[in-house]
């Protein structure tokens, strides 16, 4: 079973790697993320690299209401990502919360509203740009 922090954490860091895509805050987000992954290995180091170069291409060739669906689509990805990192490595979570909080600093005013994070104790409801999520955390049986 994978710890319940980790999918919130690792939903903030895809929300703000997201944000960050097509800003002035996304070279050190990019990199803040590349260096996370170099704990896997060199090669999920350039992985990493070339994912994010792709994704912030596909943000920056769109805007309004396209833009935010396809950050939504990547915030999915990478949270996936993040968590697979995170339950490999514990260790790297209090890298990737400086790293989060970082990003978010760096953000335009107008991608700070972007990011949304939601931590609760079972049950999370959340409604992001029309969509409603629900997480729950299931006890051990």
């Amino acid at each position: 079973m994978v710890a319940e922090w980790i999918v919130p954490l690792a939903a903030s860091g895809s929300g703000a790697l997201v944000a960050a895509a097509a800003t002035d805050a996304w070279t050190s987000a990019r990199e803040g993320a590349v260096r996370l992954f170099a704990r896997v290995g060199r090669r999920r180091e350039e992985l990493a690299g070339e994912w994010l170069d792709e994704d912030a291409a596909a943000v920056e060739a769109v805007s309004g209401a396209e833009r935010e669906r396809v950050r939504e689509r990547l915030a999915a990805v990478w949270g996936v990502r993040l968590a697979d990192l995170l339950a490999e490595f514990p260790e790297a979570a209090e890298e990737l919360r400086g790293w989060v909080e970082q990003t978010r600093a760096a953000l335009p005013a107008a991608e700070r509203s972007w990011v949304q994070t939601n931590i609760a104790g079972r049950d999370v409801y959340a409604v992001g740009q029309g969509s409603q999520v629900f997480y729950r955390d299931r006890p051990d049986d």
